[in-house]
């Protein structure tokens, strides 16, 4: 009953994307543009693959779960370099932030793709057209955007499925009243890897058998933070100035950093999202503020690393410099948190930077047990974020030693991307 159920809610739901997509909404387009022909694609796809040769399926279902699986992924191919990878995507944001940063392991024999809805008809078309078990070595799920019908069709096939970095919390969907076909879903999968101790027992409550194995996005960051180079001209606009860094902001955190300028800091600002008109407007209020607002896109259009004229806020008005502004920062501001959800705060983290955050942060298990160590502080209002940068830049060396504890914390949770890889590979 609970399939059928989940089969008319998945059609309702595509019904509802091609309305939402028929009055003109950018995001539903994409969503259905990305599906377009790629069943087709797929099975030519697969018809290539050598003799013998397998895929190893890895979904996400967008940008923060492919940053999990990334090193998992790396991990693998050194493992088992013939297999080629079949990288499914659900969300379009996913899909091009993939397009826009291929990484340097992939080869002409992957496969990227979009994930089809929940419904037997679709993923039975799915399976046959990525060779059923004769070729899908595996399916491993990043973090939770687990597919109970999928998964049945793939138990059927005899195909392994396995989830990592799960993170659940109690009360949370599917663990409540209402969720037994998608929990079944999860027992029904070979292995499951969790982030923490509190998502091994919410499972084990109801049946689940898991281990705790970290988060690899860990791995991730770690890795790009090393091998980062300075930003000399950033740094030289910085010029020894205390600095707050606004990474992926939302309107509140845009406000509260402006509240608690004063001559003599410097801010850079990282909006989540953008347009030229709000741009033009944040600098005019900036400049309301007595400051002197610089627009990235302005000066380093045609270089990428060109020199910064001087100014009190820096506005970035482009995508991929968050590592860079990061890397100049005292303390750093997280967006998201008053709206739907925190954003990553692995990157400052692995940087050694001091934290502040927004109160919508229960569903991210590195942001308490960051808060934990002192190196991150959960603001509950814009004007308490606003106190709180303050008082940061109240004693800048004592904020700067804070900040390592951060990164004290990311280098303990290393190692999660090659342990996962290999528990996969003994489980197979």
């Amino acid at each position: 009953m609970g399939g059928f159920w989940h089969g008319i809610a998945m059609r309702l739901y595509r019904a509802g994307i091609s309305l939402t997509a028929a009055c003109g909404h950018a995001k539903a387009r994409r969503w259905l543009a990305m599906r377009e022909g790629r069943l087709e694609a797929l099975g030519v796809a697969t018809s290539r693959l050598k003799p013998g040769q397998q895929w190893m399926w890895f979904h996400c279902a967008s940008v923060g779960e492919y940053e999990q699986a990334r090193p998992v992924m790396e991990a693998w191919r050194s493992l088992h370099p013939g297999d080629a990878f079949l990288l499914s995507f659900y969300s379009a944001s996913g899909w091009d932030a993939f397009a826009r940063r291929q990484p340097e392991w992939l080869t002409a024999a992957d496969h990227i793709t979009a994930m089809p809805l929940d419904v037997r008809s679709s993923m039975r078309s799915f399976v046959q057209a990525a060779g059923g078990a004769e070729r899908l070595r595996g399916l491993l799920f990043a973090k939770y955007d687990v597919w109970p019908t999928l998964i049945a069709e793939l138990t059927r096939a005899r195909v392994p499925v396995g989830l990592f970095a799960g993170h659940v919390l109690p009360g949370r969907w599917p663990f409540r009243w209402g969720g037994s076909y998608q929990r079944q879903a999860w027992k029904a999968m070979r292995c499951v890897w969790v982030q923490t101790e509190v998502s091994l027992t919410t499972l084990s409550a109801y049946g689940v058998n898991a281990q705790v194995a970290g988060d690899p996005r860990f791995d991730r960051v770690l890795d790009a933070v090393g091998q980062h180079l300075l930003d000399q001209a950033l740094q030289s606009w910085v010029n020894d100035r205390p600095c707050i860094v606004v990474g992926s902001a939302w309107q509140p955190e845009w406000d509260a950093a402006r509240s608690a300028w004063h001559e003599g800091q410097c801010a850079i600002v990282v909006p989540h999202e953008w347009t030229a008109e709000s741009i033009a407007a944040e600098a005019s209020l900036w400049e309301a503020m007595g400051a002197r607002p610089v627009v990235w896109s302005a000066h380093r259009s045609d270089d990428a690393r060109a020199e910064l004229p001087e100014g009190d806020v820096l506005i970035v008005d482009v995508t991929g410099e968050l590592l860079d502004a990061y890397a100049v920062a005292d303390v750093v501001v997280v967006g998201g948190g008053f709206d739907k959800g925190v954003h990553n705060t692995l990157e400052p983290a692995a940087h050694g930077k001091r934290i502040l955050v927004g109160p919508n942060v229960e569903r991210f298990a590195e942001v308490g047990a960051l808060e934990t160590t002192g190196a991150l502080s959960v603001c509950d209002s814009p004007y308490g974020l606003c106190e709180a940068i303050q008082m940061a830049f109240r004693d800048v060396e004592a904020t700067r030693h804070t900040g390592l504890r951060a990164a004290e914390y990311a280098n303990q949770h290393a190692g999660a991307g090659i342990a996962i890889a290999q528990g996969w590979s003994n489980a197979l």
